[in-house]
């Protein structure tokens, strides 16, 4: 749950991925990301928080201090390079969701009891999240955040009154976008074996419209992966079981 204190817009994740150049030291990307995205947050101090966020999570890099540099390939830089915010924005939520446990928990607690079209409201998610997790500060402030972004995603908006949101809908997945989205599991659960149904039915998903997932498995077979049926229901079989391996498939298949 560390590092999730603000919330994101797909937008932003995705100009500080068009912004990324390999082996940039961070402190250039900070500087051109504050100078040039979330601008309509305001103060620096504002857009250096939530830089930091995306950094966290989107950004891979080696070193430290003021040697830390991005790396020399970065899947989401390219796909950002090769397609617009609004392709990607379903792989980034799903990914916040597969990389901080209050989202994920949050996601699951929310789609269970809601439908689109439904109220949600703060205070039922903070109320869950505390039982889960405890009244801890950094858990409460990102189950906020996570609602916040939902908001920014376009899945919640708001209902009228403070602290409550209304399930607007699912968000569309298309093609392109759709190996992120088993990359974003696989970082989870690490499994070289996938179920079609679970997939669809995992917390990672539940805002993402999954109509169209069985169109796209078969789209990129036997490049990314390789379809079974047997007795126990539908599997793929990934081709990639190292980070280095996806890495260099999504950018054969950007």
């Amino acid at each position: 749950m560390i590092g999730f204190d603000f919330p994101l817009k797909p937008q932003w994740i995705h100009d500080v991925h068009v912004l990324w150049r390999p082996q940039q030291p961070v402190r250039e990307l900070v500087q051109a990301a504050l100078a040039q995205t979330m601008q309509e947050l305001g103060g620096e101090k504002a857009r250096r928080n939530t830089l930091t966020v995306i950094l966290h999570y989107f950004v891979a890099t080696e070193g430290s201090g003021q040697a830390r540099r991005t790396m020399a390939q970065d899947a989401w830089a390219a796909y950002a390079q090769a397609h617009p915010a609004a392709t990607l924005a379903p792989a980034y939520l799903a990914h916040i969701i597969t990389e901080n446990e209050v989202a994920h928990e949050a996601s699951r607690f929310l789609t269970t009891r809601h439908s689109p079209g439904e109220t949600v409201t703060a205070g039922e998610l903070r109320r869950h999240v505390a039982s889960r997790f405890g009244e801890r500060k950094v858990a409460l402030n990102a189950a906020s955040a996570f609602l916040r972004t939902l908001d920014y995603f376009g899945a919640l908006s708001p209902a009228g009154r403070p602290s409550e949101y209304r399930f607007v809908s699912r968000l569309p997945v298309v093609q392109p976008a759709f190996p992120l989205l088993v990359w974003a599991w696989w970082q989870r659960h690490l499994s070289p074996q996938v179920d079609l149904d679970a997939f669809a039915e995992d917390s990672a998903m539940a805002f993402l419209e999954a109509d169209r997932f069985g169109v796209y498995w078969q789209s990129f077979q036997p490049a990314l992966w390789v379809l079974e049926t047997r007795l126990e229901g539908r599997r793929a079989a990934l081709k990639q079981v190292t980070e280095a391996s996806w890495i260099e498939a999504l950018l054969a298949v950007t």
